[in-house]
């Protein structure tokens, strides 16, 4: 197809400047295009970091609710873990049978003159206090301690005597 050219003429631009202007117009159509091009490119950039923030805060919700959560199982379990340790020490601790049966082995053949007044049975050891109206008696209590292989100290806390009563020795006895 040839071109028409309806200007006159001596209107019409000359050699350089129709290819100046020629090529001025490719620069244009091809920034526009760049431009367009650019413009759609942003515009995709802006949907997808939307979309993926949109995501990443739904995932953000659901951490939250899940370490709400967690929080309550947890504190169950330091709860249980509390009251383990604690169960634990109670099942360790050791009852004391070892000193009752201590005890009672020192006061079966006690003679009559000597009675047990006070015990304090501890896991560690056995505090008592006894009175013996004669000395005899009294001899007689601390032959039986010293003969107990069950205790490994045996210390004389106090040692007292009331002429209505007698004599009022306290000990304090470690077992082995």
């Amino acid at each position: 197809m040839t071109a028409i050219n309806l200007l006159p003429t001596e209107i019409s631009p000359k050699g350089p400047v129709a290819k100046i202007s020629n090529l001025i117009k490719n620069l244009a159509v091809i920034s526009f295009v760049l431009f367009l091009l650019t413009a759609l490119g942003m515009l995709a950039m802006f949907i997808l970091n939307s979309v993926q923030i949109r995501s990443l805060n739904e995932s953000s919700e659901e951490l939250k609710t899940s370490i709400k959560s967690l929080e309550a199982t947890e504190q169950g379990l330091i709860l249980v873990k509390d009251r383990l340790s604690k169960a634990k020490l109670v099942l360790a601790d050791e009852s004391g049978t070892e000193e009752a049966e201590g005890l009672g082995s020192l006061t079966v053949a006690l003679p009559g003159s000597v009675a047990l007044t006070e015990a304090v049975i501890a896991k560690n050891g056995l505090e008592t206090t006894f009175i013996a109206t004669d000395s005899q008696g009294l001899t007689v209590l601390m032959a039986r301690i010293i003969s107990q292989e069950a205790f490994s100290k045996v210390d004389l806390v106090s040692f007292s005597f009331n002429p209505n009563t007698g004599y009022i020795p306290s000990f304090a006895v470690k077992m082995k």
